[in-house]
């Protein structure tokens, strides 16, 4: 097998960080040629003299890179991000937060492009133009998520009609421990505490109100092309399970690994093959022993949003899925500014569903982003 070539969107995120490692530790099936990056360039030069192979290197937005020691060629802006499809890579890795990722994700898929997803918004909000025989594809996206890296892995070659239930697991997030009344006035600080993962400010915050489940769900729905009355959460605080499934014989499985991204992004780099991680990265080795698993349903009353996930879910609602998305993304970063609590997020989704419900979900990348731009301005609007 040749030495594969990848694109990195998102390189100095949690997720590009973590694949810079898995390729640095295979170097002889993968190799970066390219990345985008937000502002954290000195987390950037610790990672390009790492991978020579690095050609281009697209910032976000204008920032001071005079610092930085790299022969290459440096761009900056979304123009630039999407131009990096042109190196025509064998696949990308989409690790951009929020809806930053769903029209470089689209464009990959229709050049031929085999896409990593990290970017669960990416499907919510293009899941409906680009269709379930587009995104059931795994030559043309796998996904990089723990518990779809884990139902992708229980699911191949299944017979979907065995199946009589279809779980991802949820740690709780940060205010799992609050009563739903002490969750409706923290502040970004307190969503910010994540018991277990080091992730991303949004994708932190969303854990935190569960709604990052709700997005889960919904990509699940498009990734596996399952039946929304089989999909359901469990609230597994130890993290050891990353999805489950109930046969119609009443025997389950479950798919087991450490709490960390190194292995279901080292699956989709490498999927449908398996690489031996424990070899690089010993501490991935899982153990049953001295193991204490619990798992529970999740409180839809504290968590609303979750409860709105299920309800868009059940009726296919896919121009709601997409306003719960966007309208999440403008209050997420409403409350990272301390402008509102925990409610305020509750508020300004639930709101934005009513009012985008039911409608004809947008069919070309032209409506889709006046779609977005509709929703937006509603959210900044609720409080």
């Amino acid at each position: 097998m040749s030495c594969e070539k990848i694109v990195v969107f998102g390189i100095t995120g949690s997720i590009g960080q973590q694949t810079e490692r898995i390729v640095a530790a295979f170097p002889e099936k993968f190799r970066i040629v390219a990345c985008s990056a937000g502002k954290n360039v000195s987390k950037l030069a610790e990672i390009l003299p790492r991978h020579q192979s690095i050609k281009k290197v697209v910032m976000a937005e204008k920032c001071d890179v005079s610092g930085l020691k790299f022969d290459g060629k440096i761009a900056f802006g979304k123009e630039a991000m999407l131009e990096l499809l042109s190196l025509k890579p064998d696949k990308i890795v989409m690790a951009l937060p929020g809806k930053a990722g769903w029209e470089i994700t689209v464009a990959a898929i229709n050049m031929g492009i085999q896409v990593c997803l990290a970017n669960k918004e990416s499907l919510v909000i293009a899941g409906y133009y680009l269709g379930s025989s587009v995104t059931g594809d795994r030559k043309k996206i796998v996904p990089v998520d723990s518990e779809h890296a884990a139902l992708m892995q229980l699911l191949e070659g299944r017979d979907r009609s065995t199946l009589r239930r279809v779980y991802i697991t949820a740690s709780g997030g940060a205010l799992r421990d609050l009563s739903a009344s002490e969750m409706a006035e923290a502040d970004a600080a307190t969503a910010l505490r994540h018991p277990v993962w080091q992730m991303g400010a949004k994708v932190t915050i969303d854990s935190a109100t569960m709604l990052n489940k709700g997005l889960e769900l919904f990509e699940a729905f498009w990734l596996f092309n399952l039946e929304p009355e089989i999909l359901d959460v469990l609230v597994h605080p130890e993290v050891n399970v990353h999805a489950a499934l109930l046969f119609k014989d009443g025997s389950s499985l479950s798919q087991n690994a450490v709490s960390s991204m190194l292995v279901p992004i080292a699956a989709a780099l490498s999927y449908p093959q398996m690489l031996d991680i424990v070899s690089k990265f010993p501490e991935m080795n899982f153990s049953y022993d001295e193991k204490v698993m619990e798992f529970r349903k999740p409180d839809l009353v504290k968590y609303p949003l979750l409860a709105t996930a299920f309800r868009l879910l059940l009726n296919r609602d896919y121009s709601g899925m997409v306003a719960y998305a966007i309208s999440d993304e403008v209050a997420v970063n409403r409350l990272l500014k301390n402008e509102i609590r925990v409610k305020g997020i509750h508020e300004t989704v639930m709101s934005a569903v009513s009012r985008f419900s039911g409608l004809k979900t947008p069919s070309s990348v032209a409506d889709i982003a006046e779609f977005i731009n509709e929703i937006e301005q509603y959210s900044r609007g609720v409080i």
